[in-house]
């Protein structure tokens, strides 16, 4: 948890220093709904994965795929918002890690890595969206 925590707590971060500089309120929803695509993604790729390589199937209409990605991106942004905006697990996360990230002079660094986590899913379902081709597609 403590990893989930830190590369959360880089996001939230970048988005608190630009609305530092730009006196933008939403911080907050910005980091959490960005946190949320990623892990949608990371799911909706494990799904894929589940699909093609165990049930060697696919989704039978682009429409149900996109009825089942949107409707799990809308769970996964209730369950954020209600972990970390409801319940403030973000203000905790931030006041446990502020000082050290202060200190730290990789953390251009690590808010990059913490984007590539966030946008390593999309990348592979591109990948194997081109790889592993439906038949008859």
């Amino acid at each position: 948890m403590k990893h989930i925590d830190y590369l959360y707590f880089n996001i939230y971060s970048y988005f608190y220093r630009i609305s530092l500089e730009r006196q933008n309120a939403n911080a907050r929803i910005q980091a959490m709904y960005l946190f949320s695509l990623g892990s949608g993604g990371w799911i909706l790729l494990l799904e894929t994965l589940y699909l093609h390589l165990i049930r060697h199937s696919w989704f039978p209409s682009p429409a149900e795929s996109m009825v089942f990605a949107s409707s799990l991106y809308l769970l996964v942004a209730f369950f954020f918002n209600y972990v970390f905006i409801v319940k403030d697990r973000d203000q905790k996360i931030f006041g446990k890690y502020e000082e050290l990230f202060t200190k730290n002079p990789n953390r251009n660094r690590h808010f990059i890595l913490s984007l590539s986590v966030l946008i390593a899913p999309y990348l592979f379902m591109m990948l194997s969206a081109i790889f592993l081709r439906r038949p008859g597609a």
